[in-house]
């Protein structure tokens, strides 16, 4: 049986974690996801793949290693492939797979904070379901910004903005 909650796995590919571009503490990040991946498929959550389709030139280029999913899909949870930061622009078949499944409640995670978590958290909420974007379930790369401190300011701005900071499994379960 099925839950209400459907968690989102955002471009958790091998790019992300490669030494040269990727997110820092990549093992320590994968621990998490791989724990949450197991947990979601336990209660019975909705779980949602989303994939980035990098330009030809880019390291999450299509059907190359760098582009592959690190958590792999088992067959009845879909893959929703992507060119822009929110798998909602391109998919409309999402929401509609969400709204098949009953989810009210969406549980944001994977990287990157600044694009696609941020993007597909904001979309989730817009069109009504209930986000959660847990702390230390994101992650970005360093740039001119460290990853840890652009990862709290858009935690930060996520929470201001009515998505909760707190597991979905923190809340009480509706009767």
């Amino acid at each position: 049986m099925r839950s209400s909650h459907a968690v989102f796995f955002v471009d958790l590919q091998q790019n992300q974690i490669d030494p040269k571009w990727g997110i820092p503490e990549p093992s320590l990040f994968m621990k998490k996801m791989t724990a949450a991946l197991a947990e979601a498929r336990a209660h019975g959550d909705l779980v949602v793949h989303i994939q980035h389709d990098g330009p030809a030139d880019e390291p999450d280029a299509p059907f190359t290693f760098m582009w592959e999913l690190i958590l792999q899909p088992t067959p009845d949870e879909k893959v929703f492939r992507k060119t822009v930061f929110s798998g909602f622009a391109e998919n409309p078949d999402l929401l509609t797979h969400l709204h098949a499944h009953h989810i009210t409640d969406v549980t944001i995670i994977g990287v990157q904070s600044d694009y696609c978590i941020q993007a597909n958290a904001r979309a989730a909420h817009a069109l009504g379901f209930t986000v959660h974007v847990p702390a230390g379930m994101h992650s970005t790369i360093n740039s001119d910004i460290p990853a840890a401190q652009m990862t709290a300011l858009i935690h930060a701005e996520l929470v201001a903005e009515g998505i909760s900071e707190r597991p979905y499994r923190a809340r009480p379960e509706a009767s």
